[in-house]
């Protein structure tokens, strides 16, 4: 777990790029306070810094960046390889020796064996990697299968640059910020910037499983060629298992359990953070099973008993014999988080449970240098109530005469409505047909669960000029024809809230302080299993995530587990009514709305109003704009 910055000037390196590249690489230091290191090549007119979090081989063996034997490749990558020591050895047998043992050592060298795609695929682990080929002149970018760690690129300036945060480019003059009115509609909507689309005009995010080529000779915007390695296996793509639930249950056990013991290999304190519910809880089960002395886990507590689940987890962690930390966290301490937010999160992001997420992260630092999660088992394993979303989907689709009538109603009033001179009445009304057409009409799947999961339904209604950009479920809506309704959307889940939402929120909160995470469930032979287990498997006699549970239950009892899913929220209702109030009042002056021309002052003071005269609770869309408002500040 580190990071890294760099950047090509195809017109040449400025004279202080080796004070530019160590300024980028200071920008970084959170995520690697261990270590430091520069590289750069007039010739190829390339600099790159790096920030080292040491986890494996602590010596300067591990010093990055690295260079192959031969001088010829050039290696920065944030992240791990699991199964490094089975790689280590493939190539030893084939005559390669090594002075260390770090993992970055071993996939230089199995880059430079057996090319870089290929030995990607071999690999098992999270990353992000920046890779020079000064033979060939080529910059090659390449992201972890899940998208567990970040990579952002773009061109500004005349120069390409590529990072793990966007302000790490902050140093460079070339690096001139302007705000994409795209993205930010579409981070309204969601609450994050999804995949490949950047908050930053002319930048994008490296979707997960594609590496990024970009020739150094001459090159320019759009010459980069992005392409994927490996792809979330789509629902029935590869066909459902042949064998019991029982039999299923334990072969996923085999998997997990190879999975946590490949991600427990550390030269530093190891712990895992554990809620109580059914992923952390079959996480830290299975590390405890392997672990010849008490895993060390580590849980947040709440004032607000309706979000406090640390109970759960203390019970759980007496019974499988942990160590165990709880910290109840005041309104007072995770507040002053708030203000960190932005320095954390390089891009706006609107999950109020990164608060809680930060808090944690920090607890967990004080004691070990990596921790393992449960995230991911939900996606997987159905583990979402998708209930709401599939009643009104069967009842647009059961009545497809009522809809084709309700249908040619609205666009008739549609059409009157664009009669209207313009104005905010007559935006206004277009945006509630849209959202309406949305809601009850829409023709696929992936739109109405774009829909259902949209933070704000109608975005436009508080920008001053909404601009819209196409998503991933515009694409999944052009796939072939889907045969079961939950496997669908879990896969949509997988693609987009997953990477874009949650781990964003791990990684980010747990980086601030320095801290890495691990996710075994998003081993990617996990991944491609859990595709084959059948839908009627995953939620079996009314239980949801059942192979999970079958695992557990083989060391927790059910009566430690069997509670309704919480989820790791804050009272973002009250506290932006009483302790946070100030705070956004100063965020959302109408005056700075209006000057920085991003938000509709008037849209935008209403929903405050109308939040803090109490007629409708209005916290988390205000969380929304208020994280973009404080990103913009700081940024």
């Amino acid at each position: 777990m580190c990071g890294f910055a760099g950047f090509h000037a195809p017109h040449g390196l400025p004279a202080d790029a080796g004070a530019t590249a160590w300024k980028m690489g200071a920008r970084l230091r959170h995520r690697g306070p261990d270590d430091h290191g520069e590289w750069m090549s007039p010739a190829l007119a390339t600099a790159m810094a790096f920030r080292r979090l040491a986890i494996v081989d602590l010596s300067q063996s591990g010093h990055q960046p690295m260079l192959s034997e031969d001088g010829r490749l050039v290696l920065a990558i944030n992240g791990e390889i699991y199964n490094h020591g089975e790689l280590r050895a493939v190539l030893e047998r084939q005559g390669r020796c090594f002075r260390g043992h770090s993992d970055t050592e071993v996939l230089l060298a199995a880059i430079g064996a057996w090319g870089l795609e290929a030995a990607l695929k071999r690999c098992v682990g999270m990353f992000a990697l920046a890779l020079v080929d000064t033979h060939e002149r080529i910059l090659h970018l390449a992201r972890d299968r899940m998208g567990e760690k970040p990579l952002y690129y773009g061109w500004s300036g005349g120069s390409f640059f590529f990072g793990s945060e966007l302000k790490a480019f902050r140093p460079c003059p070339s690096f001139r910020p302007e705000v994409d009115r795209g993205a930010l509609t579409a981070y309204l909507r969601f609450g994050y910037v999804p995949t490949p689309h950047c908050i930053l005009a002319g930048f994008r995010k490296l979707p997960p499983g594609h590496i990024l080529s970009l020739g150094l000779d001459g090159g320019s915007s759009g010459n980069e060629r992005v392409r994927p390695y490996w792809s979330v296996p789509r629902p029935e793509e590869n066909g459902s298992l042949d064998c019991s639930p029982e039999q299923c249950a334990c072969e996923l056990e085999e998997l997990v359990r190879e999975s946590i013991r490949l991600q427990m290999v550390a030269d530093v304190p190891i712990g895992a953070f554990l809620s109580g519910g059914i992923d952390s809880s079959t996480v830290v089960s299975l590390m405890q099973a392997q672990s010849t002395s008490p895993v060390k886990t580590f849980t947040i507590g709440f004032p607000d008993a309706h979000f406090d689940e640390s109970g759960h987890a203390e019970r759980i962690a007496r019974h499988l014999g942990t160590e165990h930390v709880t910290w109840r966290c005041s309104d007072a301490e995770l507040l002053t988080l708030a203000q960190q937010i932005p320095q954390v999160y390089c891009e706006p992001f609107a999950d109020d449970s990164q608060l809680p997420t930060m808090a944690l992260a920090r607890l967990a630092r004080e004691h070990v240098t990596v921790c393992l999660s449960g995230d991911g088992g939900d996606e997987l394993f159905h583990g979402y109530a998708y209930g709401k979303t599939l009643m009104r989907w069967r009842q647009i689709q059961r009545h497809p005469h009522l809809k084709h009538a309700a249908e040619s109603g609205l666009g008739a009033v549609w059409g009157l409505a664009s009669l209207l001179a313009d104005s905010p009445l007559k935006r206004r009304w277009r945006s509630r047909l849209r959202r309406a057409r949305n809601q009850w009409f829409s023709e696929d799947l992936s739109c109405f669960h774009r829909h259902r999961m949209s933070l704000y339904k109608a975005p436009d209604l508080y920008l001053s000029r909404p601009e819209v950009n196409r998503d991933f479920f515009d694409e999944a809506a052009l796939f072939p024809d889907h045969k079961e309704d939950v496997p669908w959307m879990s896969y949509l889940d997988l693609r987009t809230y997953l990477p874009d939402d949650i781990l964003v929120k791990v990684d980010r909160a747990a980086m601030a302080f320095g801290l890495e995470t691990r996710v075994p469930l998003l081993d990617h032979r996990i991944v491609e299993y859990a595709a084959r287990v059948p839908a009627a498997v995953k939620r079996r006699a009314g239980k949801s995530k059942w192979p999970l549970r079958a695992i557990l239950e083989r060391s927790v009892p059910m009566e430690l587990t069997e509670r309704p899913k919480m989820g790791f929220c804050t009272p973002m209702n009250r506290w932006l009514r009483g302790p946070l109030r100030d705070w956004a009042e100063e965020q959302l002056d109408a005056q700075r709305l209006q000057r920085e021309g991003f938000f509709d002052s008037t849209t935008v003071r209403g929903l405050w109003d109308q939040h803090q005269r109490g007629r409708r609770d209005r916290g988390l869309m205000l969380w929304g704009i208020l994280m973009f408002q404080a990103w913009s500040g700081a940024f």
